[in-house]
């Protein structure tokens, strides 16, 4: 186009017209927007990619929910608070209660893969389960990796998957994790029969540690100092 006629455009368009001709293409645009926004929701919809539901299989065979189940205090998990009852799948995908164990003393320890404390306590910790078969019954709550990733750490560290009184349970969401208010990891609460709280260990333990206070909570009879 000419100076010419460039200059005679300019001089019959009006603001209306200039403002119409400038955003002419915003409708296009807008739609294709418009188009990729819900192919994203179509996705979430339904491919689900950040998963669905996480469940383990009841005694009966029937799915049910996991995290903390309702009805559970809202206050802070400390010494001589009810611990919140959950339930988690294990490594096998059956549900596991907390409340299945109130005639025992429960250890409930948080750990994760990352964790290089986990790695030097969890020996200590499967240490302790093996010293009271009968009395004594460790949960341990893997919070955010995978049954995968959570079995091969277990595994490349020669740790026992079939000891009755230890039981790797798995908290992929995190949802259990949170409701006891836990930041970093390790994290180990000591419960006594009943379910309250008797000891609360932020950081990594030891077996000497350990035993030391749940021997407080078991018949002398059953003390691994006993004469």
């Amino acid at each position: 186009m000419s100076k010419k006629k460039k200059r005679k455009q300019k001089a019959q368009e009006t603001p209306l017209s200039g403002l119409m001709r400038r955003y002419q293409k915003w409708p296009r645009r807008v739609a294709i927007f418009g188009a990729l926004v819900g192919v994203v929701v179509a996705v979430i919809v339904f491919a689900n990619p950040f998963g669905g539901a996480i469940t383990a299989l009841d005694s009966n065979g029937e799915e049910v929910s996991v995290g903390i189940i309702d009805g559970q205090p809202n206050a802070s998990p400390r010494n001589g608070r009810p611990a919140p009852n959950f339930l988690l799948p294990d490594y096998d995908r059956l549900a596991v209660r907390l409340s299945d164990y109130e005639d025992k003393i429960v250890v409930i320890n948080f750990w994760a893969g990352w964790c290089t404390e986990c790695d030097r306590e969890m020996p200590d910790i499967v240490r302790i389960a093996e010293t009271f078969p009968d009395d004594l019954v460790v949960l341990a709550v893997n919070a955010g990796d995978s049954k995968g990733t959570a079995e091969k750490w277990a595994l490349d560290r020669d740790l026992p998957l079939d000891l009755d009184n230890f039981v790797w349970v798995l908290d992929e969401r995190q949802s259990v994790t949170r409701k006891y208010q836990l930041n970093g990891m390790p994290h180990t609460f000591l419960v006594e029969r009943g379910g309250t709280i008797f000891s609360r260990v932020d950081g990594g333990t030891t077996y000497d540690a350990l035993l030391q206070t749940i021997e407080f909570f078991l018949p002398p009879e059953t003390s691994a100092t006993a004469p």
